[in-house]
């Protein structure tokens, strides 16, 4: 997938190591007339430890390709009922150049 890098935070996983958490904003296409008004972006949210979580640091806000799996994590927080999220756990990156009618 190929966005703008935004809303980077780091978290501690409980092994002690440190994760990236971060959003991929991305295009998103209208889907017809009734939604010709709704937003054109769509942030997809990222998740990287190690060399990759680095990596993403230098790129926050610029254009970036993104290459990894898709993975559901629950969450759970004072006893309320869990909650899922689908993540792209993000294996590899590196700066893109999008075509000039998808930049806004």
């Amino acid at each position: 997938m190929t966005g703008r890098l935004d809303e980077i935070r780091q978290r501690w996983t409980p092994d002690g190591s440190m994760a990236l958490i971060a959003s991929l904003i991305i295009h998103r296409p209208h889907l017809g007339p009734q939604r010709a008004q709704m937003m054109d972006e769509q942030p997809m949210p990222l998740r990287a430890q190690g060399a990759i979580a680095e990596s993403l640091l230098k790129h926050e806000g610029k254009i970036i390709s993104v290459e990894g799996s898709l993975r559901r994590r629950y969450y759970s927080r004072d006893g309320e009922q869990r909650w899922g999220q689908v993540e792209i756990w993000v294996d590899s990156c590196h700066p893109a150049k999008i075509e000039s009618h998808q930049e806004r």
